[in-house]
């Protein structure tokens, strides 16, 4: 039956738009309101997923809506969030949209949680009241870097870190590096390589020839992920526990799509990794 109301609605159009001039205003707004079935836009994405902490929008659609009203539910608790642009929770993260003139009802979730996962339902004041299913998967987005959280590294040796941002829906657009809090600066030291691969999601950095002042916590902070952290110590002498050797004068190359961040920290496409001179 659905699948026939966008025919039947424009077939009602159809003969509402013959005889306009013989409906008075009144009657033209009744069949409008009373004979004209509203019906989704079935083109419109059902299925997001989003990640925690950062604003998600479901966009219902509804033709011929005429004076009805569009409500969003939370399906499973069957709770009413919104009626038109009011908002029936008291959880404010959840707001309607709405343009006048739009036939458009959007449901947005500010600093969605993993328990705002579900499916949410897009629902007109018809009767029987018809509705649209939107289904949401939030994910808690969390970056990696591979190996152990806490890196013995031998003086002299190569401080090879690669830090992974696999859980988010889109590759993110930048991936910084901290030491002790503050981005790595490129002109204090040289030496140091970062080559991040967006189609990857990850990014890789290199700190040639470490000596004991390059000890410290390392933090990748990807631009759609919570970051990740790991403990460096560069020690005179092997260390037994978790000893990394570096690859003294390797020259590293790559085909895919990277990001160099140069010495003052702008950024450049290219297709190669360049290693920066050891001071």
């Amino acid at each position: 039956m659905n699948a026939n109301l966008p025919l039947i609605a424009a077939f009602i159009n159809f003969i509402v738009i013959c005889f306009a001039d013989t409906l008075s205003p009144e009657m033209q707004m009744y069949w409008e309101n009373h004979m004209v079935q509203p019906y989704f836009d079935n083109t419109t994405k059902r299925e997001l997923t989003a990640i925690a902490g950062q604003t998600c929008q479901l966009h219902c659609r509804v033709k011929s809506l005429g004076d009805r009203a569009v409500s969003w539910i939370r399906k499973r608790d069957l709770h009413i969030l919104t009626v038109g642009i009011l908002t029936y929770t008291n959880d404010q993260r959840f707001q309607s949209l709405h343009t006048d003139g739009s036939d458009e009802w959007t449901l947005r979730i500010t600093s969605p949680q993993a328990r705002d996962s579900g499916v949410y339902e897009c629902q007109v004041s018809t009767e029987p009241k018809i509705s649209q299913a939107f289904r949401v998967n939030v994910v808690v987005s969390k970056a990696n870097i591979l190996g152990n959280s806490e890196l013995f590294v031998k003086s002299g040796s190569d401080i090879n870190l690669t830090c992974e941002a696999l859980q988010s829906p889109q590759p993110p657009s930048f991936i910084y590096w901290y030491k002790g809090g503050r981005v790595i600066n490129y002109s204090q030291r040289g030496g140091i390589s970062v080559l991040t691969e967006q189609q990857t999601r990850t990014s890789r950095l290199v700190i040639s020839r470490a000596s004991p002042s390059d000890s410290g916590n390392y933090t990748c902070a990807p631009s759609n992920s919570d970051s990740a952290s790991v403990v460096v110590h560069v020690i005179k002498g092997e260390h037994p526990a978790a000893m990394q050797h570096g690859i003294n004068g390797a020259n590293v190359a790559y085909s895919s799509t990277y990001v160099i961040i140069s010495l003052n920290d702008s950024i450049f496409h290219g297709t190669t990794l360049t290693t920066l001179p050891v001071a």
